[in-house]
Parts: C-alpha cells; structure tokens; sequence
C-alpha cells in the first residue's frame, strides 16, 4: 500500500550541519486552521505552539491561528517560531487570538482582534482573572471566570465565532449568535468564518474549517 504523502514528523527533525530546511507539501490549496489549542490549554491541547507553526509551515497553510482557553499565552512562542530557519519558503500568516470559555451557559466562542484597540479589548480575559467568585474573598489563581456581559462589554473589533458545540446544545449557540449579532449588528457575525479567512489569506478563496486542531501530529497524543 502507498504511503500517504505527508511531511515526517517535525517534533524531532534530523538535522545534519546546517539547519536543514522543512519540506513543504506542493499545489495544496488556500488554507486556514483557524481554531487551534496548543498546550498552554491544561489538558487540552498537545503540542507546543512551535510544532503546530511548524506543522502549519509544512502543509503549506496559509495562516494558523492559536487560540487557547482564557490566555493568550500560546502566542508567543508562536510568534517566536516564524523565526526558525528551517522555514526558507512562504511562512503562514499567525492569527493573534483566544478561546474565551465561559462560566454560564454561553458556548465557546473564538475572538480575533482586527487591530490595536480591538487587541486591547482582551483585557476582559484579566477581569476574567480578577474576578473574585461568590462567597470567596479572593479570585481563584490560574481561574479566569467570564460571562457573555463580559464579551459584550469589550466586544469592540474583535471577529468572533461561536464554536459549535461536538453534540446537541445547538440552540444555545444559536441564542448566542443572536445576541451578538443584536448588539453589534454591523459586524456581520454571521459571515465572520468567511471575513477571517479574507483577512489572513489577503482575499484568497480558503477553507476554515472548526476541526479543533490540539496537537501537530499523532505521535504528540
């Protein structure tokens, strides 16, 4: 049976002299992973923000963006990696963001700033962290609690998108959708999916599919 054409695994290159240069998966169509979760998601996600870079580099994608669970931590490292030099060809384009998890009903929602102040507008996930729950008299380290109000507050610039949920719950998504899109109805929320892929890929026709990307390759498990 013919293997399947894939790059080898990127979490131990060989590397002989120099720093040997990444292949890169030819002809692969725009592309965008645009709801990713590195390790810095306690138990959830797998990899180091570097490999999944590295994974991004070498399926040719146009943009990847990590988005953890209440933190922007992830990106750093991220941003970091676009310096290997083992990327000689076309890097892809990191997507600054985060996946606010809320302490109600509210589902998962993906929140990418469009520029500085809208960047600014995160700090929701520092009130998050201030927060000091009911019958305590501190806040909880390494907790971050929101609500939906807190999004709304400081919803300004940022594309959001409401991840849906792995089963059933489809009307709460729905009923988020809704209220967003009431109290910012000239975002087009509804098209946000689209309007982000436009944004990274510089009006390239790509696919953003919400595959929950956790680590860089299956060894990473």
């Amino acid at each position: 049976m013919k293997e399947r054409d894939e790059p080898p695994p990127l979490s131990s290159p060989v590397v002989t002299g120099e720093e040997s240069a990444i292949p890169i998966l030819p002809n692969q169509p725009p592309y965008a992973e645009i709801a990713v979760t590195s390790n810095f998601s306690f138990l959830r996600g797998a990899s180091r923000p570097e490999e999944l870079v590295a994974q991004a580099y070498a399926y040719n994608y146009a943009a990847i963006g990590i988005a953890d669970r209440n933190t922007l931590a992830g990106v750093v490292r991220a941003y970091a990696a676009l310096g290997d030099p083992r990327f000689t060809e076309t890097k892809p384009k990191l997507l600054i963001g985060t996946r606010l998890v809320f302490a109600d009903d509210t589902p998962e929602i993906l929140a990418y700033p469009t520029d500085r102040r809208a960047y600014g507008n995160l700090r929701l996930l520092s009130e998050g962290k201030l927060r000091v729950p009911a019958g305590e008299k501190r806040a909880t380290k390494g907790e971050c609690t929101l609500f939906l109000g807190d999004l709304l507050a400081w919803q300004d610039g940022l594309l959001l998108v409401v991840m849906p949920p792995a089963r059933g719950a489809l009307t709460k998504a729905k009923t988020a959708l809704e209220t967003l899109r009431a109290a910012a109805p000239d975002r087009g929320l509804a098209g946000g999916l689209h309007a982000l892929s436009r944004a990274t890929t510089k009006g390239a026709s790509t696919g953003s599919p919400l595959s929950r990307a956790r680590f860089a390759s299956p060894c990473s498990r």
